[in-house]
């Protein structure tokens, strides 16, 4: 058995490994970019070349891995559970129950998804005390937990699960990659109160809402930077891989894309926008309409923003691979709407830490092992089999 544990971040156009020691170290990292117009079959191949890269370096045949993975097809669920007692009891004996309890109600009411988090927001205890940690020797007449589910459809997870079987790998956790790195990532920042992490993915973005460094919640939409280069390619009338190439350009100076030995095209794309008469400000206008849909439909539209948004404005940090195109140079409609706008540095390496850091955190042990809980009774068994 294997004396490490392995992080896949499973994007659409990126895949990224990272092998950590138990002291949480990398051993090992690699990635792949996924170019090309047949997505679905390079996804597969690079898997496995990723795989068989690593098995090589390290030596030994990976089998049990844990996915970082992010959809716009993820779900949040919001749900308060009380438990009183007739005299004051140890709340470290029936807070771990009242989790399931709560799991328990949310799998059997939402069948389709699987829970793939759960996030404690709040404790309350006699005289609506909040607290911040779970104390084992304090005792309550009753316990309200506030619990946050993130939630993904199985048959998401059973599609991404046979991709990995097919390179004889067994996903031990899958966990949503945009939220994982959020985790992370507000430990940077917290001397803000009010932060929204906007994670902008190749089809998908999600907007994740930070309060006093708690998560609230998330928002999702299927609208990403693949998006951004086909209204490139439908306005300008351009090639999709070349579209592709000005976007990934648009906030370099002439000097720094003077030759861009990454592009498809191979040519001085710069020249080329002069040569081709191609407005440099119309692309700059496609980009930035797209981007600020983006923004409406996933933050300043959505009921949290508009019921929760407090005096002081949050800042919004860019993550995610779609976001490295963007820079203050854009005209953001809604500026007046934020305090500021960060574009957070990734790397790869940072991703897969995000990763590691979670599966070894408390947190993700809520969901460990959590089975439902057993009905007993004839009349809830005849109920429960008659309301299916």
């Amino acid at each position: 058995m294997n004396n490490f544990d392995t992080v896949i971040d499973f994007g659409s156009k990126n895949l990224r490994l990272g092998v950590f020691d138990q002291s949480s170290e990398i051993i090992y990292s690699s990635n792949i970019k996924i170019s090309g117009v047949s997505e679905n079959v390079n996804l597969e191949k690079s898997l496995n070349k990723l795989i068989r890269d690593a098995e090589k370096q390290l030596s030994t045949h990976l089998v049990d891995v844990n996915v970082l993975y992010d959809s716009s097809e993820f779900n949040f669920i919001d749900l308060s559970i009380k438990k009183s007692f007739d005299q004051p009891t140890l709340i470290s004996k029936y807070y771990k129950s009242l989790v399931e309890e709560a799991n328990f109600i949310i799998s059997e009411n939402n069948f389709k998804d699987q829970i793939l988090h759960i996030v404690i927001d709040n404790m309350i205890v006699d005289n609506n005390k909040k607290l911040e940690t779970l104390f084992n020797d304090i005792k309550t007449k009753f316990l309200i937990l506030d619990l946050k589910f993130i939630c993904l459809k199985k048959s998401l997870i059973n599609s991404l699960s046979n991709k990995f079987k097919e390179n004889n790998l067994n996903i031990q956790n899958i966990y949503c990659s945009s939220y994982v790195k959020s985790i992370l990532y507000n430990k940077n920042f917290e001397n803000k109160k009010n932060l929204i992490f906007l994670d902008i993915g190749y089809e998908r973005t999600k907007a994740l809402f930070f309060y006093d460094n708690k998560f609230q919640f998330f928002n999702s939409i299927p609208i990403g930077g693949n998006n951004i280069t086909k209204d490139i390619s439908k306005v300008l009338k351009l090639d999709l891989n070349y579209s592709e190439d000005l976007k990934m350009i648009f906030n370099k100076n002439e000097k720094d894309i003077s030759f861009n030995k990454n592009s498809t095209n191979n040519t001085n794309l710069y020249s080329e926008l002069i040569e081709k008469n191609i407005s440099i400000d119309l692309l700059k206008q496609i980009i930035e309409a797209r981007v600020n849909e983006i923004i409406k439909l996933s933050i300043t539209q959505n009921n949290f923003f508009k019921n929760n948004i407090c005096v002081n404005k949050p800042s919004i940090i860019f993550i995610g691979s779609g976001s490295k195109l963007l820079s203050h140079k854009l005209n953001i409609d809604f500026n007046k709407e934020f305090s500021e706008l960060i574009f957070f540095e990734e790397y790869d390496s940072t991703i897969c830490e995000a990763g590691i850091k979670y599966h070894r955190s408390d947190e993700r042990f809520l969901i460990k092992n959590n089975k439902k809980l057993k009905k007993t009774g004839l009349f809830e068994k005849f109920f429960n089999l008659f309301s299916k």
